[in-house]
């Protein structure tokens, strides 16, 4: 398979390059470094302050709250999005549920794509990404709040 198929066959898999050209994926690429881990391992823990937007290419990873996974990240998936773009800490803990690589872009990194021609899409593409997140993140508290209030009743 030659870099243009792989390139393509990313941009149907990876959420964060979807409607982006492989030429546009390729030049993203280029920006990140990969990094394995083993299962358990931290990625990052929470309060810890890192600037990398992390996109799962192999694997699956888990973001941690208080012990509970609140988000499982599957090949395609990015997680990290909202530390590395406004500098805030992470909000929870991302360990590696199974032997996985992640692509890491960090913010310099990331800034030169968002100076390239494919920024508008790339970022459509992380709103949808934080999004998808923030909804599986209120509907398990919904969930909780439910059980709670049955709870509570009896």
């Amino acid at each position: 398979m030659d870099k243009h198929d792989t390139y393509a066959e990313y941009a149907k898999r990876v959420k964060l390059f979807a409607g982006l050209r492989p030429s546009e994926v390729g030049k993203v690429l280029k920006q990140g470094r990969v990094r394995k881990y083993k299962a358990g391992k931290e990625i990052f823990r929470d309060g810890q302050v890192d600037t990398n937007l992390f996109i799962v290419t192999r694997g699956e990873v888990g973001i941690h709250v208080r012990d509970t996974c609140i988000v499982k990240c599957r090949v395609g998936d990015g997680f990290g999005a909202t530390a590395a773009l406004d500098h805030a800490p992470h909000s929870g803990t991302a360990v590696a549920h199974t032997d996985c690589e992640c692509l890491a872009i960090d913010e310099d990194h990331l800034v030169k794509v968002l100076e390239q021609s494919i920024a508008t899409r790339f970022l459509l593409n992380v709103i949808h990404m934080l999004s998808n997140q923030l909804e599986t993140i209120n509907a398990k508290n919904a969930r909780l709040r439910a059980k709670l209030a049955d709870g509570e009743g009896a």
